[in-house]
């Protein structure tokens, strides 16, 4: 590659990072006022997970569920929501063999803030396993899954 072509290049590459970068940037922030939702989600599998769905529909994503969660790797989701009663959120992945993750997360003022409704579906249901830990409730729920193959 010539000088000026690798100049121009990295001039292209550094108007694009400075484009794209204030997108990134401009993530929400948590609300300190009213209803949060923090997933923290670890794939303790051997291969990736790949992002379903994800519905938010009372509420809003900060930090929005990633395309691809790694073998081995922790993700974090959170969601806050204008609505003080609460709100809640559903995330799912797709497994290798057909099978899903369906993360389930309930933060509303009137019960006890739960993950009542994690589960794996599909075909291949059998080959892992789903857990779910609420570690802080109303107003701002924490809440961590570990998904894990069945046969660790």
């Amino acid at each position: 590659m010539k000088y000026r072509t690798r100049v121009c290049a990295a001039v292209a590459l550094t108007a694009a990072a400075t484009l794209t970068a204030p997108a990134a940037a401009s993530s929400e922030t948590l609300p300190s006022d009213a209803p949060t939702i923090t997933m923290t989600v670890t794939n303790d599998t051997d291969a990736p997970m790949v992002l379903g769905t994800a519905s938010i529909p009372y509420g809003q994503w900060v930090n929005e569920p990633a395309t691809v969660v790694p073998a081995h790797t922790t993700e974090v989701v959170t969601a806050g929501s204008a609505d003080r009663r609460g709100f809640g959120m559903q995330v799912t992945y797709t497994m290798p063999g057909e099978a899903t993750a369906v993360l389930m997360a309930s933060n509303h003022g009137t019960g006890i803030a739960n993950a009542d409704g994690t589960r794996i579906d599909g075909a291949n249901r059998h080959a892992y396993t789903a857990a779910a830990q609420v570690d802080a409730h109303f107003p701002f729920m924490n809440v961590t899954y570990t998904i894990g193959d069945r046969s660790s």
